[in-house]
């Protein structure tokens, strides 16, 4: 069976490539630019011809639709990929005479947070808060209503693990001996380990019969930061001291390097709409269907993924 990826040269695409290949399948890399990867077949293709994505779909199983923007000044630069390239993609689809399957990556931040004791739920409305989130729902609905072929909307939770720069921050500060917390309450959240989203993919793609439908991805287990921070601490060997930030002090120092970025032209991680994402109530979504419809029930290890996150670092020497 041939999967095909997009974004297939990024962190979480280049772990679903080493993981099909693994498992016996033929991943296919989707990219703009020629990459090497052992045992991967790869496609460079010019998203701006038609022609040219539909012709590498040609001979393709599954598509796994995984490039996206995470990070832009401009929201129309947001959604000219995450909802421009998707209608491409779909496009591309649509024109396939063979059956193919769509798997879409989306994002929580696509279901919007959680309430304190109310898990997301796939039924429920969308509800995001960002730019990102809200070019994620319309992705997720031209899909819904444009895909002529067999599709499937992943929304993974927080993804971690070895060539990861959005949690390195955090780590960083752990090496350091910190932890900033925003306000005085503890916030609940999920997460996976990025080999573990490639796992969830493979029950997905071992249920053919799963059609059309919306599921969250999560290692099914809930964490305060606090938690994720003590197993950073165990890892790095360190004590940590946690500073509580004023929320309006932090509104600030956000809004400020929102500010820097606009300057520079350059999209970073701090800005006001992350600053909104880490300030909700909570990001927990209900892994009910997961468990019922794919039998996903990983097990409980987020210390040992978390110290194999952290040797990564250190051996690549990213801290």
């Amino acid at each position: 069976m041939k999967i095909a990826i997009t974004g297939a040269n990024g962190f979480v695409g280049s772990s679903m490539l080493t993981r099909f290949h693994q498992k016996g399948f033929k991943p296919v890399a989707i990219v703009r630019k020629a990459f090497h990867a052992n045992g991967v077949i790869t496609r460079v293709v010019d998203y701006s011809d038609p022609a040219s994505l539909t012709a590498a779909l040609s001979d393709v199983d599954i598509l796994v639709h995984n490039a996206g923007k995470t990070k832009s000044i401009e929201p129309d630069d947001m959604l000219a990929v995450n909802l421009g390239l998707t209608h491409k993609i779909v496009q591309a689809i649509n024109a396939q005479k063979h059956p193919i399957r769509l798997i879409y990556i989306s994002s929580q931040s696509a279901a919007g947070p959680s309430s304190e004791g109310q898990a997301k739920r796939e039924t429920d409305p969308p509800a995001p808060i960002s730019v990102y989130g809200k070019s994620k729902v319309l992705a997720e609905s031209l899909i819904q209503k444009q895909c002529k072929k067999t599709w499937n909307i992943v929304r993974p939770c927080s993804v971690y693990g070895p060539g990861d720069r959005d949690f390195l921050s955090l780590f960083k500060l752990c090496q350091l001996g910190f932890q900033l917390q925003i306000g005085k309450q503890e916030r609940h959240l999920n997460m996976i380990h990025v080999r573990q989203l490639a796992d969830f993919l493979l029950h997905l793609i071992g249920n053919p019969k799963l059609k059309n439908e919306i599921i969250f991805a999560t290692d099914n287990q809930v964490y305060t930061q606090s938690e994720i921070v003590s197993c950073i601490a165990a890892s790095a060997g360190k004590s940590v001291r946690k500073i509580v930030v004023a929320p309006f002090m932090a509104k600030t120092a956000f809004g400020m390097m929102d500010l820097l970025g606009r300057l520079r032209s350059e999209a970073g991680a701090m800005n006001l709409e992350k600053y909104r994402e880490i300030t909700a109530e909570g990001w927990v979504a209900d892994p009910e269907k997961a468990m019922r419809l794919l039998g996903w029930n990983p097990p409980a290890e987020l210390p040992g993924l978390i110290e194999e996150t952290y040797l990564w670092y250190r051996e690549n020497s990213w801290l």
